[in-house]
């Protein structure tokens, strides 16, 4: 799949603000707060005579630096502030996003650089250790030489970048490999690099949070070489059901010290589609029924059955298999066996996937419930097959995501041989908040069947009319979300004495970027809001699920629980259906 260059959406103001005022005056008011703080707490007269010296020394480093770095500033915002402005789009947000962009030049390890040395400054003054204070005065030259690099050639640096992709031949291709698969199929995701500028002193940096479900995050670093084609390639570590829009990558320039980086465009989409596997449904034990006409689920019998029975006299025609011998000879007449349960014909059956949550707390929460989901479409698509073979004529709806991420209600007459247009309409399938059952429903007519495929956590929807009929297919979300899981905090740092050196042990081996302590924090951010999610679900499960199981119960549609087992759907009969009107 080709890359595409996309905007990264505007950041909010609370923080590109205090961003703009960080980047574009502290780096270089600092060393002149910290000396003048240090001259007024600290003893600093053996070294008042250099004061004047030093400070005409720091100021001649930090004067050019700050004019070339005002001056690619102008360069670049006058750029991206017309590109945005073509496309009416710019407002106060984005052109806040702009100056803050151009502005972030130093990273995490370059403001480590510099505090660390303004800090060893003040210590060697208090000390009045001579020696240390020129470390730590070199240490801060190293560091604005390098700033001041970065600013000049950064005005250069994203032209150069940008126009090199314009080009034929030359840019960053993403995707994955194969792009369609089965769910738990190996995956991979392949970079292709071909021509794309590396200054000498820099390298190019591409990273991507992917979602979460695939437990795995892209980071790929080119140095020079990149002049020529490279290939990079990462095997992804999960590929659960689901449609993933990948990207678009962050990339940046950076030195080789980290000390800096200069931000280019947002490049490189990719998608991976991810298919549920067909999974056998199995009816365990169907309801008892006190109509003759069973619900949609119930399997048809075409022979005699093992059902409870009724006895009539023999008329021509019968099936003479039913003829129960013991009781004509009692009575001195043929008697034939009536099951209970009648065998039905073709039907037209709709069969509703329920992905509604309420939007709101219910619906952010989402991302805790993904299992459930995947159960839920493995058993709409399994009793799909299970109608079509028995020769029902079956139409799936659902509300589905299409490949440019909208939701909208689609319609599938599902027939035998097209089962890869199922699992495409189940891998797009996700909570939503638009579309509940009344909008989903609304195919199911005095003639047609409808077959509910759900968690509900919230109310069923209304009752239908008269001589129509429905059957819920119902997973209790208690039972579905399982036994409470630890708190997050005890996920992180465990339960036994081990937790009292959890700061001071690193999470993966030595020297991997993962160990910084900003994706330590991230990873902290993601269990916590998966613990929150799953708790937000747990109490509406216990609030909620119940009193919806009673009210299905109650108004007499067939119900079956539906639970899951790692090779098939178990469907349990809790009520039969009875007739309406």
């Amino acid at each position: 799949m080709s890359a595409q260059v996309r905007a990264t959406p505007a950041t909010p103001v609370w923080i590109s603000i205090p961003g703009i005022f960080l980047h574009g005056f502290g780096i270089f008011l600092l060393p002149f707060a910290v000396g003048l703080t240090a001259a007024i707490f600290l003893e600093v007269s053996e070294v008042a005579e250099t004061f004047v010296p030093l400070t005409a020394f720091f100021a001649a480093l930090i004067f050019p630096i700050s004019l070339a770095q005002l001056l690619g500033l102008i360069l670049k915002v006058r750029r991206d502030v017309r590109y945005w402005r073509e496309r009416r789009q710019l407002g106060p947000r984005r052109l806040l996003h702009i100056l803050h962009d151009h502005l972030r030049v130093i990273t995490l390890r370059g403001w480590t650089v510099l505090v660390v040395g303004l800090g060893f400054i003040a210590l060697s003054l208090s000390l009045k250790w001579a020696s240390f204070g020129l470390m730590a005065a070199l240490a801060l030259f190293l560091f604005y030489l390098i700033t001041g690099w970065t600013v000049f050639v950064s005005t250069f640096l994203v032209r150069t970048f940008e126009v090199g992709l314009e080009r034929r031949k030359t840019g960053i291709r993403r995707q994955i490999l194969p792009a369609v698969c089965a769910q738990g199929d190996v995956a991979e995701e392949v970079f292709t690099f071909n021509r794309v500028p590396v200054p000498w002193g820099y390298l190019l940096v591409v990273e991507d949070p992917l979602p979460a479900r695939l437990q795995t995050e892209s980071r790929y670093v080119l140095g020079k070489g990149g002049q020529r084609e490279v290939e990079a390639r990462g095997r992804l570590r999960a590929t659960p059901r689901g449609l993933f829009h990948l990207g678009p990558a962050r990339l940046w320039y950076q030195d080789i010290l980290g000390v800096t980086r200069v931000s280019v465009a947002s490049v490189a989409t990719a998608e991976l589609k991810v298919l549920p596997r067909l999974k056998e449904v199995v009816v365990v034990e169907p309801p008892r029924t006190p109509q003759q006409a069973p619900d949609v689920i119930t399997r048809p019998h075409r022979f005699a059955t093992e059902d409870h029975f009724r006895f009539r006299d023999y008329a021509q025609g019968d099936d003479t298999r039913r003829i129960h011998w013991r009781l004509s000879l009692k009575t001195g007449t043929l008697q034939v066996r009536q099951p209970e349960t009648r065998e039905i014909a073709t039907k037209d059956v709709v069969l509703v996937l329920d992905s509604y949550l309420p939007k709101g707390k219910m619906l952010n929460a989402a991302h805790g419930a993904d299992d459930i989901l995947d159960a839920l479409v493995d058993a709409w698509l399994g009793t799909a097959r299970t109608l079509i073979e028995r020769g029902d004529k079956v139409t799936l709806v659902a509300a589905l995501q299409d490949h440019e991420g909208a939701i909208h209600v689609e319609r599938l007459a599902a027939r035998k041989g097209q089962s890869a247009r199922w699992q495409d309409m189940g891998a797009r399938a996700l909570w939503q908040g638009q579309y509940d059952l009344a909008e989903t429903l609304q195919e199911v007519g005095d003639t047609v069947h409808g077959v509910v495929v759900t968690a509900r956590f919230t109310a069923p929807a209304p009752e239908l009319q008269a001589g129509q009929t429905l059957t819920w297919l119902f997973m209790h979300p208690r039972d579905a979300l399982g036994a409470s899981e630890p708190h997050w905090v005890g996920q992180i740092i465990g339960s036994d004495w081990r937790a009292l050196l959890w700061p001071f042990i690193l999470p993966h081996p030595a020297g991997s970027e993962d160990n910084a302590i900003p994706r330590r924090l991230a990873d902290l951010w993601h269990r916590w809001s998966l613990y929150e999610a799953r708790q937000t679900l747990r109490r509406a499960a216990r609030y909620r699920a119940d009193h919806t199981l009673q009210q299905l119960l109650t108004r007499g549609d067939a119900v079956y629980r539906l639970e899951r087992t790692p090779r098939a759907i178990r469907l349990v009969g809790l009520q039969g259906q009875r007739r309406r009107g």
